[in-house]
């Protein structure tokens, strides 16, 4: 007797849950951020880790502006909140619509950030200042492009809008955050799969 069409989903779901652990186990693990060297107008970024989460948060450009954090995901467990145990296997085993996620913390000085951004690990990038520059005017103008479609998330203190890359288990948060600091001339190390970041000591 065949097994019924519910049990044989379940089967696979289970095997696909099984081989991203076997794969995780053995291939993922945090790449490393290495900062770049001989850099004579220095500004202070910061890569942030929060539970599944990794984001960068780039320093104001002018006086009137604060830090900010710009990261990446699935646009609807991320965006819209739909995050019940079921819908982890579609965000995470094929590519679903990415999205762009941008908040900030009121806080003007790396010391006042560190102060607000208690729930979250946070380890300092330092980098060129024309460089953290372009890339947050970049970004901004990738979410202001797209500022009909944003969805607000009040409680988390994200606004995010649909962003032209899939999300799934070879593109995550970490992967995107990773081609971010390659932007700014840091080095990333290469994994399969990677599942964090970290900054060299």
């Amino acid at each position: 007797m065949s097994p019924s069409p519910r049990r044989r989903r379940r089967r696979r779901l289970l095997g696909a849950v099984l081989v991203i652990a076997l794969l995780a186990t053995f291939f993922g693990c945090s790449s490393t951020i290495t900062p770049p060297t001989g850099i004579t107008d220095p500004a202070r970024v910061f890569l942030l880790r929060e539970a599944m989460h990794t984001g960068i948060v780039l320093p104001p450009r002018e006086a009137s502006e604060e830090y900010v954090e710009f990261g990446f995901g699935d646009w609807s467990w991320f965006a819209l909140g739909n995050e019940a145990w079921y819908r982890v296997f579609p965000t995470v085993l094929w590519p679903t619509q990415g999205t762009l996620g941008r908040r900030t913390f009121g806080a003007a000085t790396p010391e006042a950030l560190r102060a607000r951004v208690t729930w979250a690990e946070l380890q300092e990038v330092p980098v060129a200042r024309d460089k953290a520059a372009a890339l947050r005017t970049r970004l901004q103008q990738l979410h202001d492009s797209r500022g009909k479609e944003a969805v607000t998330r009040p409680s988390l203190g994200w606004t995010f809008v649909p962003y032209d890359r899939s999300y799934w288990f070879p593109q995550n948060c970490a992967d995107v955050a990773a081609e971010w600091f390659r932007e700014l001339d840091c080095s990333v190390g290469w994994l399969p799969i990677r599942m964090g970041l970290t900054v060299a000591h």
